[in-house]
């Protein structure tokens, strides 16, 4: 990976290359979309804004290029094109913030608000989103629901619960996806200029109390309005996305303060695939109460604690050993002047 970050990092052609070839085959394997999203990170970080813009419109006009000598329908083509800038623009921005702030909280902070802007817009937009998601669902899911084994009662109430939630969840995979690409271009740029950094970063990456106070406010709201839908319940998907962030980073930052195995991290990541919305809760939950007590930095001082109080016992005992030692060394230098004064005697004797 470091080769291929510093192949990036040789000039704009070799950027938008890379770029270009991950959009590319993200149509055949859609993780390798955030090779894309991680090449115009990198390069916003190390070059700044106008590199950045600069290989996110080349990346958008080569698309359109490739779509145009294709053969695939020109309308997936270009939904397809202003997806990828529309998920690129994200990643510039969050680029630049971290490149700013060489804050991951304050970056993340500010991804969560970009998403919970397309959250207002959409529900603005289209008015009665779950009424707009339900169509698309049902137009989608046709030929899937045609073949299960469902009453057209419960298929109906199945794409009314989906419609309801996809808005939200639309924002928290912007959440994620954002910040996958974030950490990728960040982790390329440590293995280039500074080894073992963003290990650091992500490590210490903490969401500011006053962001867990309006989190609430959601979480009231949410519960308020629960089963309705509407902008409560999408922010409350985005909250919960926001905070299991954190949670993985308290995870991460616990193990690597106390020295503990990484077998409870590949535990957690395991648990991750198998029941992923379990496990996103558990670590929100995590989280957002780490927000409040600050478990890391307890952490930190106990375990700093421990270090002078361990140095203080160690001389206590050390002045506790020190009399025994001098009536040690006094007892023995009595018995050596005994010993001396017997044989004085038994040569006096002998002459």
């Amino acid at each position: 990976m470091k080769a291929l970050a510093s192949f990036i990092m040789r000039g704009r052609a070799q950027a938008t290359l890379v770029a270009v070839v991950g959009a590319v085959l993200s149509l055949v394997i859609p993780p390798l979309s955030h090779l894309s999203g991680a090449t115009i990170g990198l390069v916003t970080l190390r070059n700044g804004t106008k590199e950045g813009l600069f290989l996110m419109l080349a990346l958008g006009l080569v698309m359109g290029a490739i779509g145009m000598v294709s053969s695939v329908e020109g309308g997936l083509v270009q939904a397809y094109v202003i997806g990828m800038l529309l998920l690129s623009v994200p990643v510039l921005i969050a680029a630049v913030v971290l490149r700013v702030t060489r804050s991951l909280g304050q970056t993340l902070t500010v991804i969560a608000l970009m998403a919970a802007l397309l959250v207002l817009l959409v529900n603005i937009l289209l008015g009665d989103a779950a009424a707009w998601w339900r169509t698309v669902l049902g137009t989608v899911m046709s030929p899937m629901l045609n073949e299960a084994d469902l009453s057209a009662g419960e298929a109906s109430d199945m794409l009314d619960g989906m419609a309801r939630m996809m808005t939200g969840l639309v924002a928290a995979v912007l959440l994620y996806s954002t910040m996958i690409n974030l950490s990728l271009a960040r982790w390329l740029q440590g293995l280039l200029y500074n080894p073992g950094g963003f290990q650091q970063e992500f490590h210490a990456l903490f969401i500011e109390k006053r962001v867990a106070i309006v989190a609430a406010l959601i979480g009231v709201g949410g519960m308020i309005f629960a089963g309705q839908g509407g902008i409560s319940q999408d922010l409350m998907i985005l909250v919960v996305a926001l905070f299991s962030i954190h949670g993985l980073a308290l995870v991460h930052g616990v193990i690597g303060i106390t020295g503990m195995g990484r077998g409870w991290l590949f535990a957690l990541y395991v648990g991750l695939v198998i029941v992923p919305p379990h496990i996103a809760m558990m670590l929100a939950m995590v989280g957002y109460i780490d927000s409040w007590v600050d478990i890391r930095g307890r952490l930190r001082k106990k375990i700093a604690g421990n270090g002078p109080q361990k140095r203080d016992s160690q001389l206590d005992q050390d002045d506790q050993d020190e009399p025994h030692d001098r009536d040690e060394r006094d007892d023995n230098d009595s018995r050596d002047e005994r010993s001396d004064h017997d044989r004085s005697d038994s040569d006096d004797e002998r002459r």
